[in-house]
């Protein structure tokens, strides 16, 4: 069985890079559209949509018999604390995990077996001096690069 989850809903931006999901899923769960696109696809999957955040507020849905249910989990998150808590659960539940996600421009993927490879958490990116431009003008993700961005501007 396949979980899916993420607590956000699908907004008009999400449309460009999401392939799951088409005008008529905007303001509607994530989760939801995308086990529901999936089916579609596939009547033989069988998939579970949750709309929670994995974090450690949500332990009490995503606990020991959970984590322990899985052969493999497979991240596609766009922040650090969530894609460092997922790694921390994977290597203590000795799960393999395919760690994709993005921040701004940047990009990650990573075959993460526990005890065999270098997880997610060994390793950070060194800081960035500066933002690079087109991070700036096609991603302003901070508010140093929108400051950036509003000076070229205006």
């Amino acid at each position: 069985q396949l979980t899916v989850t993420d607590d956000d809903v699908i907004e008009k931006s999400n449309l460009s890079r999401q392939f799951l999901f088409r005008n008529h899923n905007v303001g509607q769960s994530k989760s939801l559209s995308a086990v529901n696109a999936v089916a579609l696809m596939n009547q033989d999957l069988r998939a579970k949509p949750l709309q929670d955040r994995v974090s450690p507020q949500t332990e009490g849905v995503f606990n020991v018999p959970f984590w322990q249910s899985l052969d493999v989990v497979v991240n596609a998150l766009d922040n650090v604390k969530a894609r460092l808590y997922v790694d921390e659960r994977c290597v203590f539940f000795e799960k393999p995990l395919l760690e994709s996600g993005t921040l701004g421009t940047k990009c990650n993927t990573q075959m993460v077996l526990p005890h065999m490879t270098e997880n997610y958490g060994a390793s950070q990116d060194p800081p960035e001096k500066e933002a690079p431009q087109c991070a700036v003008h096609n991603f302003p993700h901070n508010i140093d690069q929108c400051l950036v961005l509003a000076h070229s501007e205006f």
